[in-house]
Formats: structure tokens, C-alpha cells, sequence
């Protein structure tokens, strides 16, 4: 009821208008009121946190039906640019350099084989585009290597210490 309204009733029931206003101000909540009010909030809350979940962070996958328990094996593969071949965390590890298109199986396992820490360098990336040529061995900077397909390359404290060219070279050194 409007502020008007209360004040014509009262004015009718003969009671004072101000008494009337101070009775309503000093109502305390009802427990139903007060729970109701709670519950409300909650769910406000609740339906927030999953629509923020699911939609703008993606943290949630509840509505996602994409199914990831696949049998499949997962394949961890250190893909780097060629620029980045001399600046690795670790101190010894190697480098290989191939075409994905062109791959050899048996140099794959002989690769896959080694004990060491092997980057993988995808040569038909634009951004390795500098590096494919005639290959130049051992070099003091990076901007001056060139390989081909494969290339294999051991690393040791930034510089490199050991380059194989080719598919023979390669099977004929880690063999």
C-alpha cells in the first residue's frame, strides 16, 4: 500500500499517521519471510557461478558433449620453432627437424627411442621457412642454420655439439 493510501486510512480510523508509519518500521521479518529471502539469494548465487562456469570461463564442462574418455593414447610431442633449438631448460637434449609429410617410420622410432629430451621441429612451417637449405653443420648462431629434411642435432649448454644430416647419417649415429 502506497504512502498516501496508508496515511487516508489512518486518517479514517482516527489514529495518528505518524504512530502508524513508526509500528511498520519497527515490524521485525517474519522467519518464512527471512528463510524465503535466503533461498532466493542462493539460488541467484548458484545460478551465477554455473552460467559463469560453463560459458565465460569454460571451467565447467557439465553441458559439454564432447566425450575426452577416449581409449585413444595421448602423444606428448615437444613441437618448437627452429629459433628457439639453442634456447631449451634443459642442458643437454637433442633437436630433430622434419617435414610431417615426408617422415620416415623407422627414423620416427629411432627418434622415439632416445633416452634424452628431443624437441621436434616442423620444417613445413612458414616460420621455419629459414631454415631449410643446404645444411651448413655446426654453427655459432642460430640465425645462420640450415638443415633439411631430416636433421638431427645434439644440444649441450646452448651450442651445438653433434649434427646429423640425412636419414643414413642419423640410423648410422644413434644405431
Amino acid at each position: 500500500m502506497g504512502r498516501e493510501l496508508k496515511r487516508k486510512q489512518a486518517k479514517r480510523e482516527g489514529k495518528n499517521v505518524k504512530e502508524v508509519q513508526k509500528k511498520e518500521k519497527d515490524k521485525p521479518l517474519s522467519p518464512k519471510t527471512f528463510i524465503t529471502i535466503i533461498v532466493a539469494m542462493s539460488l541467484l548465487f548458484v545460478l551465477l557461478f554455473i552460467l559463469t562456469g560453463n560459458f565465460v570461463t569454460g571451467e565447467l564442462k557439465w553441458f559439454n558433449k564432447n566425450n575426452s574418455n577416449t581409449n585413444e593414447p595421448t602423444t606428448i610431442t615437444n613441437k618448437i620453432l627452429a629459433s628457439d633449438s639453442l634456447r631449451q631448460k634443459e642442458e643437454e637434449y637433442y633437436v630433430y627437424f622434419y617435414n610431417p609429410k615426408e617422415e620416415d617410420s623407422e627414423i620416427s622410432s629411432i627418434i622415439s627411442s632416445i633416452d634424452e629430451e628431443v624437441y621436434r621441429v616442423d620444417l613445413s612451417d612458414d616460420f621455419n621457412s629459414n631454415y631449410v637449405g643446404t645444411p651448413s653443420g655446426k654453427v655459432e648462431n642460430i640465425s645462420d642454420l640450415k638443415v633439411e629434411n631430416p636433421t638431427l642435432i645434439k644440444v649441450v649448454s646452448e651450442e651445438i655439439l653433434e649434427f646429423y644430416s640425412g636419414s643414413e647419417e642419423i640410423k648410422i649415429a644413434l644405431e
